[in-house]
């Protein structure tokens, strides 16, 4: 069995295998305390033989402040903190049975986890970002997120921001990403887990604006 597809921010994730993924945005644990509490989209569950199980928590967003505009951009990373930190507790929480939520409603790969072992990502997926728009973005919210990968004793690489592309690149799970900002529109298909076996087809836009550079705006 795989999961419906989740659609947030103009992208569609999925489906995964049902048993990798934990929408926990749409969870009953998280509807019984979602009040004053801002969570992240999902948690997918990334498994390789002979290697320590990674837990990717994911939040997506349709857009970015440019690291210039303030309060905008500050706010805009402490957002995307408290939604990957309590995406990241809820989990765990889930997994230790902290709430009164009926247990199979976390999958049972996720009720099996070893959390002495298990290592954890956050990974920011912004739509139609472009790649050299993502490192500051990267460098702000792997500050921000630094306590939590510290006190867990997490690698540095643990905080990821990615674009609508990048994002294939990096999920390895059968499944596919379908991105759409504008006039600008892709088909991501990973196909196996090795990921030198995927297709990507993309359909360019037909035309280009002149100027052509959201970043000029305030917003992107």
């Amino acid at each position: 069995m795989t999961t419906a597809k989740i659609i947030e921010s103009g992208m569609t994730f999925g489906p995964y295998p049902a048993d990798q993924c934990f929408y926990i945005e749409n969870s009953k644990c998280y509807g019984k305390i979602e009040e004053g509490v801002q969570i992240a989209e999902f948690l997918l569950l990334r498994q390789k033989a002979g290697a320590h199980p990674v837990i990717w928590i994911i939040e997506a967003k349709s857009s970015s402040p440019r690291p210039q505009t303030q309060p905008n951009f500050d706010q805009f990373i402490d957002e995307i903190r408290v939604k990957l930190s309590n995406a990241f507790l809820l989990g765990i929480a889930a997994r230790l049975n902290r709430h009164n939520a009926p247990v199979n409603e976390l999958p049972a790969p996720f009720q099996a986890l070893d959390l002495q072992h298990a290592s954890f990502r956050f990974v920011l997926v912004i739509n139609g970002h472009k790649e050299e728009w993502l490192a500051p973005v990267q460098d702000a919210l792997s500050l921000a997120l630094k306590p939590v990968v510290k006190t867990w004793a997490l690698p540095p690489s643990s905080v990821v921001v990615l674009n609508h592309d990048l994002v294939a690149s990096h999920v390895e799970t059968r499944g596919c990403l379908r991105a759409s900002r504008r006039r600008m529109s892709c088909f991501i298909y990973v196909k196996h887990l090795d990921l030198t076996q995927r297709t990507i087809r993309r359909t360019p836009p037909r035309h280009s604006r002149a100027g052509g550079n959201p970043g000029a705006s305030t917003a992107r």
